[in-house]
């Protein structure tokens, strides 16, 4: 301890209307007014009060002050080079219950000489523990959000590229970042727009699977809204309900970086959504991580929501830099060290995905969890912010650690995407699924597959086996839609030795072939085959869906393919019955999102 020594007591202060939506969602998840009474008073160490003079914050990301902050220091002080700086003690350790011991937070001057990186000097002159934007400032300067972009598939015909062949995605993080964006009229940037994502958000209705199958395939076809001379082929997967309850053995590794510090109460949000649906038998660890990795709770048995919610509240916020891959190493050997072989493993991580310590790049991550997933250990990333997450950390993360990836802006996604969807992304049914949409040149003229443009795979990569890609989970829907003309085809590239004749004597429109590993690690094959006098008989329930959500998604990615999808089609899409009011009961609000984009 040095000058200025003194324990830091932080608050975050929120409108009284947020305050009581707070509590109304945790009440919604079934805990206790008790219980909702302390989730609602204090979050990672802060207490959480109501100032009737705070805005309601559309963004639901609340920064941190200091209840007593500590003084500046004199004229003397500064110029011998003491600041105020933040430091933990590195001492606390799991008690016997299995709760981590109150932690120090303290201030203390920085040796002489030592420079004060400007934006942690902005943070203390306005009070604030976190590195906030200084006020009045533009926040486009300080958005670091990243993602990685990839092209989009081009048309072609099926002489020329006789398969679309792409892995399954079950990601909603797409949606949550346009939906955030069109309520609160920010600017969408067209790079973090994944279609395939926009698309797969939708609760389409399709059929169970029969008997023992793990999947059921359905076909549909319907008019292609942007484009009069196409069709659209939809093409709807669904996963098998587990045939039991499995057992949860989770670790949930929490970014308390100082990053994170304007999010942790989604967080803690998020965290509770979990935990509500877990049960007797099922075991929860909490590991948190900044400069350093501490074990806050660890093989607590979810029988009783009370000391849940005590294992929530003993998180506490850090600050510091973010350490992201110490943190998963740890997280992994954990897991590892307390394997069950009759549960389903797994690591959350809650992050903004700026890793910037470490292992930092999306190549240097996606290497690393590759060879963590043969561990039998899955992985669920949710992802915080607007402003400077990293969707490519984050999305790679996921992907090559065979599980899911969404964002988190408000409670609405924590309700759509963790707690009602919280079965299918926690029970994988089938590992590394892969899919081939093949079409007949007699009846197809060009086609173009809608989205999935960063998962397109080659024929070479499809057969191979050891190829890692995405799973499903029970009950998952997974849809893609094909854009396609009639007639027979025609190469468009020349070619001095390939056969360019077309199936004369086939019916088929089209062959789909899924290749998957159960979750034993056997390769499987499943495979429908599509007649012409199918696909012409097809339904459209779930199309005319798709449709305006793909001509929704063709728009806000500002897409060369968009054709006639624009604003004044989106006013009379709405208009229309192809969604209603009505399609909003899934929380997803895709009708209240396109019709407010249509209408700015």
């Amino acid at each position: 301890m040095g000058l200025f020594e003194r324990k830091i007591k932080c608050i975050y202060k929120m409108n009284k209307k947020q305050y009581k939506e707070m509590k109304k969602f945790y009440k919604k998840l079934g805990f206790s007014d008790k219980q909702c009474e302390k989730l609602c008073g204090s979050c990672f160490g802060s207490e959480i009060v109501v100032d009737e003079s705070m805005p309601y914050n559309d963004d639901w990301e609340f920064c941190k002050t200091l209840k007593n902050p500590p003084p500046r220091p004199s004229t003397e002080a500064r110029g011998r080079g003491l600041v105020n700086r933040m430091v933990m003690s590195k001492s606390a350790v799991p008690d016997e219950e299995g709760f981590c011991m109150e932690q120090e937070i303290c201030a203390e001057p920085a040796p002489v000489g030592m420079p004060v990186p400007l934006m942690a000097g902005a943070a203390m002159m306005s009070g604030s523990m976190g590195a906030a934007m200084p006020m009045g400032m533009n926040a486009a300067m300080f958005n670091t959000a990243k993602t990685h972009t990839a092209p989009e598939n081009e048309q072609t015909t099926p002489l020329d590229k006789p398969q679309a062949i792409f892995s399954a995605n079950v990601n909603t993080a797409s949606w949550s970042y346009v939906r955030t964006k069109v309520l609160n009229g920010r600017f969408i940037d067209k790079d973090f727009v994944r279609i395939e994502e926009l698309i797969n958000s939708y609760p389409y209705k399709l059929k169970k699977p029969k008997d023992d199958a793990l999947f059921s395939v359905s076909v549909e076809k319907g008019d292609c809204l942007w484009n009069d001379d196409a069709e659209l082929m939809f093409v709807g997967i669904k996963g098998k309900k587990a045939d039991k309850k499995v057992k949860q053995n989770l670790a949930f590794l929490v970014d308390v970086s100082g990053s994170m510090e304007d999010r942790w109460i989604l967080v803690q949000m998020s965290i509770a959504a979990i935990v509500s649906k877990l049960g007797k038998g099922d075991i929860i660890s909490i590991i948190a991580y900044s400069d350093n990795t501490t074990t806050v709770v660890k093989n607590l048995e979810c029988d009783d929501m009370g000391d849940c919610v005590k294992a929530i509240l003993s998180i506490e916020g850090i600050g510091g830099c973010t350490y992201g891959s110490e943190g998963l190493e740890n997280a992994y050997k954990f897991l590892s060290e307390n394997y069950d072989k009759e549960a389903n493993n797994r690591v959350f991580i809650f992050t903004d995905g700026d890793f910037n310590f470490g292992i930092t790049n999306e190549g240097g991550l996606s290497e690393y969890i590759k060879k963590k997933r043969e561990t039998g250990i899955y992985l669920s990333v949710v992802g915080y912010g607007m402003s400077n997450f990293k969707d490519d950390n984050m999305e790679a993360l996921a992907r090559n650690g065979n599980g899911n990836y969404t964002i988190v802006t408000n409670p609405a996604d924590i309700l759509d995407n963790l707690w009602e969807k919280l079965i299918s992304n926690l029970v994988t049914i089938a590992k590394d699924v892969k899919i081939s949409v093949e079409l007949n040149p007699k009846f197809v003229k060009e086609y173009r597959l809608i989205g999935y443009d960063a998962r397109v795979l080659t024929q070479k990569e499809f057969n191979d086996t050891s190829k890692a890609v995405d799973g499903i989970g029970s009950e998952h829907n997974v849809a893609a839609l094909i854009e396609f003309k009639r007639g027979t085809a025609e190469k468009q590239y020349s070619s001095r030795y390939v056969n360019t004749s077309t199936a004369d004597n086939s019916e088929e429109f089209a062959f789909i072939e899924i290749r998957y590993k159960d979750i034993d690690g056997n390769n499987l094959v499943f495979t429908k085959a599509v007649t012409i006098d199918e696909i012409d008989n097809a339904e459209s329930k779930n199309v005319k869906a798709a449709s305006i959500i793909a001509a929704f998604g063709l728009c806000v990615k500002k897409s060369e393919y968009a054709g006639k999808a624009d604003k004044n089609l989106l006013k009379e899409l709405t208009k229309e019955n192809i969604l209603t009011a009505e399609d909003d009961d899934d929380n997803y609000n895709h009708y209240s999102v396109i019709k407010k984009y249509a209408n700015e």
